[in-house]
Parts: C-alpha cells; structure tokens; sequence
C-alpha cells in the first residue's frame, strides 16, 4: 500500500449489536485506544464468559497491529439494542456517524463476535467504505466437562437476553399455562391443537416481522392502529357470534338469519375504520376529509342493503324455484342500489368541485401574498438607497 493510502485515517470499530457492554452503566460509542481498552478490561472482569470482551479486545489488536505498520487508525466501539433489531439498526447507524464525524476517518474495519452482529455491514457500508471484517470465534477445549459450561452459558444467555427469552422461554410458558387451563376444564384432548396453534403464530410472527410492522404503524398513526384493531376484533366477534347462533348447513333461511346477525358487526368496523382515519384528517387539517364523510352515508346504504339482501333470501327460502326472481324485483334492492351508486356518486363530485375551488382559492390567496412580500422588499430596498444617497 501506498504512503498516501496509509495516511488515510481508518477506524476499527468493535460490533455489539445487542447491546452487553452497557452493563457496565456506560454511554457509546467508546472512542479511543485507551479508553477502549479501559472498558474492554472492565468488561472482562464483569463477564469473562462472553465473546464480546474478545471481540473488544480483537479489536484493540487489530488497531495496535495496523499502528505498528504506519497506518492512520483508530478504535471505537459501537452498539445497538438488545430488545429490537429495527432500534438496533437505527442506533447503530447514528454511532457510526458520530465515530466518523469525531474521528475524521475515510474507512472503517469491523470488528464482531459472530454472523449476528455482521448484520450491520450493510449500514456501515453506507456511510463509509469498509476495508475488512473480522469475525472472532472463541477456541473452545473439547473436553466434556468444559462442553457443559458452555452449554450453561448459552442457557444462561437465553434466560438473561430478552430476544432469545421470548422465544425459548416465552412460548413454552404460554403453552404450558394453556394447557393447564385447558386441563382444568376438561378440555385436555384439545391442547396439541391449541401448542401447535400457538407456534404457529409465533413462527408467523416472527417470520414475516410483524413485530417490527406494527411499531412501524404504530408510530405512523396510533389512531388508525387502536381503530383498525377495534375493528378487526368487532368482525372477528361478529363471525363468532354468527357461527354460535345460525346453524350454516340449514339452507338459505340460515344465511338470511347469518346476514342479519352479522350485519351490525360490519357496520361497526367499517365506522370505526372511517372515524379512524377522519380523526387523523381532522388533526392534520387534510382538505380529503370529504372521503371519510362519503364513507360514512355509503355505510347507512350498506345497512340497508344488507338488511334488504337478508330479507330476499327469507323469501326465496319459502319460494318455487320458478318463483324467484319476484321476491328480488319487489324487494327494491335494484332500487336501493341505484341509490347508492347515485348518492355516491354525486356526492363523489359535489366535494371534488368544493376541493378544488377551495385548493386554487388557497393558491390565488399564496400567490397574492408572495407579491405582497415582494412589494414590500421593493419598498425597503428603495427606501434604504435614498437614505444611502441622504
């Protein structure tokens, strides 16, 4: 390499994404060769057992190694969250930067204790070139007795570390407590069903990030969230509730009686949906508030459809077959849906009309504003030239 390369400053940056080395009551990132070692050394002494006290000190040597040769370098260590992997990202990307920013280095070598933590490459990688990886594994003795004491400490790391608690701890005491219930109520033959149910979920849960889905919407909008689950849980009550009273396989009187029962659960989540999202509009004064307000009238047509739709199929159920087709014409559902389609519609364009009048109202008002200002700009600049004159 050449004189120039060396002199580029390089920063060895020491992984812990889940966070063990704020056990010693420390902020991060540790910037510095002795203070890393400092901590490294203190680390250690708290936890002698764990990999990233010689991930900590893999680093320092690589650091003293590249020094010894004339490099430019420094070693830092960064961390993230020991709860959350979106946090931990998110933390681990604003460490890097304030290392960069402090030490001023062009590249950066990481430093890890295994695949987990390498997982970051990709964020460090997009604020600073990375010249290399170093991945520390631990030599083991391959003695019995030692194979124990590391199989106690990774027992050990699953009861203390709550992302690995969840799992191997949180799910088997979930099963184990619903199968106690369902003991206690005579429904012992019904808990493979209920465990693999359970496992299912988490493996759904946790295949497709759901966890990291609904902080993400939680944090876009708390309303819509609270109003979505509401939601969800008044249809999921509704079908239940449905299932519990009306016997399906009784024809199509059964699915009239199905649709009256359901029907005010549907209109429940669909206003909860709507006032869900109105809330929001209201508090970010959203002009398209008018959407939510059609909703709200297609809702009350959609009870009465509903209802309609049920009534035609009590009817049908006492009809001929050759009969049909009457209880549908004088039902009044082609009328009921012709309505509709005219309420909403007209509606639909009444708004627009009021939305984009109001919106060029909005930017006729801007506009002669910006002229206002720019007349009164001219005004001072004229009268600061006569007074520069005077």
């Amino acid at each position: 390499m050449s004189f120039k390369e060396r002199k580029k400053k390089i920063v060895v940056l020491c992984v812990d994404r889940d966070a063990d080395i704020r056990v010693l009551n420390i902020r991060t990132p540790i910037i510095g060769f002795n203070n890393v070692l400092k901590v490294a050394t203190e680390y250690a002494l708290r936890r002698p057992e764990d990999a990233d006290a010689n991930a900590v000190f893999a680093a320092l040597n690589v650091a003293k190694r590249l020094k010894d040769e004339g490099y430019d370098v420094e070693v830092a260590i960064i961390t993230g969250d020991p709860m959350d992997d979106l946090k931990a990202g998110i933390k681990i990307k604003e460490e890097t930067k304030e290392v960069l920013e402090k030490t001023g280095a062009s590249s950066a070598i990481i430093v890890s204790d295994g695949a987990d933590d390498e997982l970051i490459i990709p964020i460090v990688s997009s604020l600073t070139p990375i010249e290399s990886v170093k991945r520390v594994i631990v030599e083991q003795s391959r003695g019995v007795e030692e194979t124990y004491i590391l199989i106690g400490r990774y027992l050990r790391k699953i009861v203390e570390e709550p992302r690995f608690s969840r799992i191997f701890l949180g799910v088997p005491g979930l099963i184990i407590l619903v199968a106690s219930i369902f003991a206690a109520i005579g429904l012992i033959d019904q808990v493979v069903l209920a465990a693999l149910a359970i496992i299912g979920f988490t493996m759904i849960y946790r295949g497709f990030s759901l966890d990291r889905k609904i902080a993400e919407w939680w944090e876009s909008s708390p309303v819509i969230f609270v109003s979505t689950i509401l939601a969800v849980f008044s249809i999921v009550l509704g079908t239940a509730y449905t299932l519990l009273m009306v016997d399906l396989s009784k024809g199509v009187l059964a699915w009239s009686q199905a649709i009256y029962v359901i029907t005010p659960f549907i209109i429940i989540s669909i206003t909860l949906l709507l006032g869900g999202k109105a809330i929001v509009k209201v508090i970010r004064r959203d002009i398209k508030i008018w959407h939510e307000a059609i909703g709200f009238v297609f809702t009350v047509l959609l009870f009465k459809i509903l209802n309609v739709t049920a009534g035609i199929l009590k009817q049908v159920a006492y009809t001929s077959p050759s009969e049909i087709i009457n209880p549908v014409l004088s039902s009044g559902l082609f009328l009921w849906l012709g309505v509709t389609i005219g309420v909403v519609g007209f509606l639909t364009g009444l708004f627009t009309l009021i939305e984009k009048s109001v919106r060029e109202d909005i930017l006729r008002k801007r506009a002669l504003t910006r002229l206002k200002i720019r007349a009164k700009l001219k005004r001072l600049k004229a009268a600061m030239k006569v007074k520069e004159k005077s």
